[in-house]
């Protein structure tokens, strides 16, 4: 039995509510019924009544749900077990662009994680994203957690913990400040500051310059600080999130590309032909904090 039909039931527990229930899940509130009518033709039983538009578990629903929460138990403290039995500390790789500025509770989220799980040490190392991919591929990182546009890439695995929405981020000299809204075309010879191959970490952008005929001066760089300093001195774009309330800043603006639905993914990586059980925890317990900052940072949240 998959475990997740399991906890996606538990949650429904909780809630009494599919639509509430779906938000915890980070999924549709159709992707949940589905879910659930899986589990119970699985069963070969009704877990829940909705009559009168009121959830409420049947008589096979209680029992199911005694039996979840401790097969769900069970299986954590297997993950945990297996990783103390593997005795092996998580090398993980951290993207340069991910810290200071655009994750800057990362680091926080990973040391309450060390806390909460002593038997999995935690290696952090901080690099560009195409440094992060070649130490996985080459195994000598364990994983990586980055930001891209989207992923297929041989021989790694990516899991998606949020998503960011696209934005363009500008000093307050730049030309851009006097612009109502940025389209693509208006990219058109900016510098730009990346934290990797722009073909590889930003493809569905790249591949929509190359159709639209635009071309931009890139540069990788290995410090979020030192594209701040590029971005407020030498007039250089920064590609990173939309967020709000940037006209109360000082020296800097950010703004969406007006017609794009362009985001970024917040994720999770590992070679694909591995599967590293501690991972999974990692991931869970990482989805579980960017829940609460969904709306402040206007992330979107994985579906």
């Amino acid at each position: 039995m998959d475990i997740s039909k399991l906890k996606a039931f538990l949650v429904c527990c909780e809630e009494m509510n599919y639509t509430k229930a779906a938000v915890r899940l980070f999924i549709s509130r159709q992707a949940l019924r589905q879910t659930i009518q899986s589990l119970e033709t699985e069963l070969g039983t009704t877990l829940f009544s909705n009559l009168r538009n009121r959830l409420s578990l049947t008589a096979s629903g209680e029992t199911v749900r005694n039996y979840a929460e401790e097969l769900t138990r069970t299986y954590e403290s297997m993950l945990m077990e297996v990783g103390a039995v593997q005795g092996k500390t998580l090398r993980l790789g951290i993207s340069c662009s991910l810290l200071p500025f655009f994750s800057p509770e990362l680091p926080g989220y990973l040391e309450e994680f060390g806390t909460a799980h002593p038997e999995l040490p935690l290696e952090l190392l901080s690099l560009t994203t195409d440094q992060a991919i070649e130490k996985v591929l080459s195994g000598e990182l364990t994983a990586a957690i980055l930001v891209m546009m989207d992923w297929d890439i041989p021989g790694i695995a990516a899991d998606t913990i949020c998503r960011f929405p696209f934005g363009v981020t500008f000093a307050e000299t730049h030309r851009f400040s006097r612009k109502k809204q940025i389209g693509i075309e208006d990219l058109a010879g900016e510098k730009c500051v990346v934290w990797g191959s722009p073909e590889l970490i930003m493809r569905p952008l790249y591949e929509e310059l190359q159709k639209a005929g635009v071309q931009i001066s890139v540069e990788v760089i290995p410090s979020a600080k030192t594209a701040f300093y590029l971005m407020e001195n030498e007039n250089r774009l920064m590609f990173e999130y939309t967020y709000p309330n940037t006209k109360q800043l000082q020296v800097e603006r950010n703004s969406p590309l007006a017609g794009s639905a362009f985001s970024w993914s917040l994720m999770l990586i590992h070679k694909s032909q591995e599967s590293i059980l501690p991972l999974t925890l990692l991931k869970d317990f990482l989805i579980a904090k960017y829940d609460y900052i969904t709306i402040s940072r206007n992330i979107i949240p994985v579906s």
